[in-house]
């Protein structure tokens, strides 16, 4: 019996395992950073860079943060941990089609004032409008020819099939093992169930495939988060460095050689980015503190740079920027009236 589970469930129970990592792997579609870079690319917006690096369940919260560093609105936290999150629209903005377009997803006719629970009716509508964002921005995309039109599905419906069908041939070398009392072959057969559950865990149901005009923009972004996840010393080492002096083409000066509040401004403007790479409690610390070193030296700039302290406050009450769409309140003006109809206030 044992050398017939070796046969049958060890040796396919592994195999398809290993064609599942293997379509991880391919899944991933790894960019490295040909330099370290600290700006983003001048015609890129968060949610389009998003979906470059496979961030989406991050991309509405950035795209959120993005508007709120640009000073087009403001996140207000509530007293409680309960509270919904405030945001008011600065009286100045102006929205791109894609800005309108986010803040229609979140505060549309179908959005409630009140924090969404999870597994409510409220939550999953909510994940379907940003759902269709997305999809909006993947086929843009794909205009633009940096994505295929369609994603790579074959490889996980494939493996999946061969998972549960590996899962039935090993349901029954259990009872057979159990009721011939062959310690061994159960032993050995559950490790193959445990080997083809790994299967479907591991291997991506899709992905998107990114086309080779995305490149460029990929490595960019992979070269912002080197900078980003970069210690201070090494971050200011690479900028001097002859590959790091390449990289200075949009702004005039790095932000370590540059004065504190434009140094600021500039690691604010990637406070986005960050949340998209997953590292945005070390960046909004390292914000706080230039914060508050720029109002111990110069108290005319704590005006300019609170957004930030908005920002954190509002990611605290959240409890996680990943939920900061679902602790959303009302969209209100400068003067505390709620926005409806986000589109046809802007014409977008």
């Amino acid at each position: 019996m044992l050398t017939a589970v070796l046969i049958i469930a060890i040796v396919p129970a592994f195999l398809i395992l290993g064609l599942g990592l293997v379509a991880r792997a391919v899944a991933a579609q790894r960019a490295t950073p040909r330099v370290v870079q600290y700006t983003p690319e001048r015609d890129s917006t968060v949610l389009r860079d998003a979906l470059l690096i496979d961030a989406d369940r991050r991309a509405a919260s950035a795209a959120l943060i993005d508007l709120a560093v640009k000073r087009k609105i403001r996140l207000i936290a509530g007293a409680g941990k309960r509270d919904p999150i405030g945001v008011e629209l600065v009286s100045t903005a102006v929205l791109t089609t894609e800005e309108g377009a986010l803040l229609e997803s979140l505060f549309g006719p179908e959005h409630t004032s009140t924090r969404v629970r999870r597994l409510s009716a409220d939550r999953r509508a909510l994940a379907g409008r940003l759902r269709s964002l997305l999809l909006s921005t993947e086929h843009a995309l794909a205009r633009d020819d940096l994505v295929a039109p369609r994603r790579v599905t074959w490889p996980g419906v494939t493996l999946t099939i061969l998972a549960y069908l590996g899962l039935l041939v090993e349901a029954v070398f259990l009872v057979v093992t159990i009721v011939g009392a062959d310690w061994a072959a159960l032993v050995t057969t559950l490790i193959a169930v445990a080997a083809t559950i790994a299967t479907v865990l591991v291997t991506p149901s899709s992905w998107r495939r990114f086309l080779p005009a995305a490149t460029p923009r990929r490595e960019h972004l992979a070269g912002l988060k080197q900078y980003i996840d970069l210690a201070e010393a090494d971050r200011l080492r690479m900028l001097q460095s002859p590959s790091g002096a390449e990289l200075r083409t949009t702004d005039a000066a790095a932000p370590e050689q540059s004065d504190p509040i434009t140094r600021f401004h500039l690691h604010e403007r990637l406070l986005p980015y960050a949340v998209l790479f997953g590292l945005e409690r070390e960046w909004v610390a390292k914000l706080k503190l230039e914060h508050t070193e720029l109002a111990a030296t110069d108290l005319d700039t704590v005006g300019l740079v609170d957004v930030t302290v908005d920002i954190a406050l509002a990611i605290e009450a959240a409890g996680s920027v990943v939920e900061l769409t679902s602790a959303v309140g009302d969209l209100a003006d400068s003067a505390g009236n709620v926005i409806d109809g986000v589109f046809e206030l802007f014409n977008l």
